[in-house]
């Protein structure tokens, strides 16, 4: 599992971060010195915030690096914060598994119609729907996970 996370997070964090870098870089360089902007750069551009948001997800829960609310949890016992770590995750399984569904739903809406972008250069939406389902699955899959660690370690200090 970690493996396939850190994989997604490298093509989120790394490859499309990158690849989003250069396609401004390359538009904005366009627009000013030749008065040709890249036609359909801001529609790619906002497909890739896509994957690299949700590629990055399953990655970052997994380390422990999102972002928490500590002027309440520095407040509460080892146990109390287990506990609050353990209906977080449970309450994130239940929102990102309903993401996931209708994620899927919304990508094959978007396949079985052929919807498309409004603008200058019409793209497929597809592509961009598909990554929502993807990386909030790979998220459901890191809280089950962490639920499962987080059941075992109450479990192990309600026996001591």
């Amino acid at each position: 599992m970690h493996k396939v996370e850190r994989f997604l997070n490298f093509i989120g964090g790394g490859l499309i971060l990158t690849a989003m870098m250069i396609l401004v870089t390359c538009d904005v360089i366009a627009r000013f010195f030749f008065n040709h902007p890249i036609h359909g750069a801001t529609e790619i551009t906002e497909f890739m915030m896509v994957g690299m948001f949700y590629f990055t997800l399953a990655y970052t829960q997994g380390v422990k690096h999102n972002i928490k609310v500590e002027v309440i949890i520095t407040h509460l016992s080892p146990k109390a914060k287990q506990i609050a770590e353990f209906v977080t995750y449970f309450l994130g399984l239940l929102l990102f598994a309903l993401i996931t569904w209708q994620g899927v739903r919304s990508a094959a809406d978007a396949w079985a119609i052929g919807e498309i972008t409004f603008g200058l250069v019409e793209l497929p939406l597809f592509p961009a729907k598909v990554l929502v389902p993807i990386g909030s699955f790979m998220l459901c899959l890191r809280f089950i996970m962490d639920i499962i660690e987080g059941w075992k370690e109450l479990k192990g200090k309600a026996v001591s």
